[in-house]
């Protein structure tokens, strides 16, 4: 005889391993069958915490870059100064441009091919004069680079809107410097500083800050009456990213470019990078919240789903079915409930995700292949924690008490 007879066991049954898997299955398709509206809760619980997840996750990754695109209205992150600038001039103070050190701008002109596409540059020259009959300080910039980097300037300009005329002899004049001088678009202003030129004023900005004082004309005029042809005070730079993206740009256009330094600016930076980290951790502890809120619904309705089953769990050990095949049963519901609700789960997050990003940021934030793992894990990890205490009560029903009813 062999071993299975020797044993006083016979062949096939619920002893061999395929004869367990059926009766599993078996278990499995009788108790979806008969408790549909339970599963069918249980399923709804699952597909809530995987939703947010999926919605979380695709925010998360989308937002980072829309928040950050955002914040780059307040202007730049970057500045490419001289190496021996002590005090960097910039838009906004020129007390620190007088006798300033420049720059070659053959040099500043490498900067958007070190810093890869995304960047915005603009170089600037500033210089004290004269616009009309009042002292100003005089900034040369191809102006629209310079909105760009400064798109929440406001710029009243000749109708119809036109800034065309700028690079070839306009100016934009700041509005408090306009009105000081008496200036408006069409007029024209006469510019000088080493030596003088006629310019019309093709716009006036107005910022609420020190550019309101300013006036600007195309950077190879302001080169030309200063008498720094090819020289640049410095160029202000915008990029995306958080204060280690900024830092590690500005090291890297050290290294490449000698003579040069790049300083952040760092309240800029930080404050971006601080919106960002309070966002995500507002988003995680919101997946949290939803997915603890999602298992205890799970966990609740498991338990009264082993309770209705507490006879057919007895009748099944009666017949010999053990630990293995509860915990097959139970392990075959909860991963079909992950299964099921992280897909629902990923679909509807997606859906969210773009709802939520065109109303924020006017554009649908696109879902992310990254969501997939993440909300697969997710869904199943809560699934397996929610069943614990289920199945422990499931494996402690002894088959007489179960079948007597107590």
């Amino acid at each position: 005889m062999d071993s299975d007879r020797q044993a006083g066991r016979p062949r096939g049954g619920l002893h061999d391993e395929p004869g367990r898997w059926v009766t599993s299955a078996r278990f499995l398709l009788r108790s979806l069958n008969l408790r549909g509206p339970a599963f069918l809760l249980a399923l709804l619980a699952v597909t809530v915490g995987a939703t947010v997840t999926a919605t979380v996750t695709n925010l998360k990754a989308g937002l980072n870059r829309k928040m950050s695109r955002e914040l780059r209205a307040y202007g730049p992150n970057l500045l490419v100064l001289p190496a021996a600038g002590s005090s960097p001039p910039s838009v906004g103070r020129p007390e620190a441009a007088r006798q300033a050190p420049t720059l070659q701008e053959t040099d500043v002109e490498r900067v958007p091919a070190l810093l890869g596409a995304g960047a915005k540059m603009a170089p600037v020259l500033i210089a004290s004069g004269v616009a009309g009959d009042q002292a100003a300080t005089l900034v040369g910039v191809d102006f629209e680079l310079l909105r760009r980097i400064y798109p929440g300037w406001s710029v009243t300009a000749l109708p119809p809107g036109r800034l065309e005329d700028f690079a070839a002899g306009g100016l934009v004049i700041g509005t408090s410097l306009a009105e000081r001088a008496g200036l408006k678009p069409g007029d024209r202003a006469e510019i000088s500083v080493r030596s003088s030129v006629v310019l019309r004023v093709t716009g006036v900005v107005s910022t609420g800050e020190a550019e309101d004082e300013q006036a600007f004309l195309s950077l190879h005029t302001l080169q030309e009456l200063a008498g720094l042809q090819g020289r640049v005070s410095y160029a202000a730079v915008s990029i995306e990213g958080g204060p280690k993206t900024v830092e590690s740009a500005a090291a890297g256009l050290a290294a490449a470019l000698p003579g040069v330094t790049a300083r952040p600016l760092r309240a800029i930076t930080l404050a971006e990078g601080a919106i960002l980290k309070r966002l995500d951790r507002m988003m995680l502890l919101l997946t949290f919240v939803i997915l603890v809120l999602s298992g205890l619904c799970l966990v609740t309705t498991l338990m009264s789903m082993v309770s209705e089953r507490e006879s057919e769990i007895g009748l099944a050990r009666a017949i010999g079915a053990g630990d293995g095949e509860i915990f097959k049963m139970f392990l075959g519901e909860v991963g079909l409930l992950g299964l099921l609700g992280a897909l629902a789960g990923i679909a509807l997050g997606a859906g969210l995700a773009r709802l939520i990003g065109s109303r924020l940021f006017g554009a649908p934030i696109g879902a992310s292949l990254s969501v997939v793992p993440v909300v697969m894990g997710a869904s199943i990890l809560i699934c397996l924690m929610a069943v614990l205490i289920p199945l422990r009560r499931a494996l402690s029903i002894q088959p007489a008490a179960a079948l007597r009813g107590e």
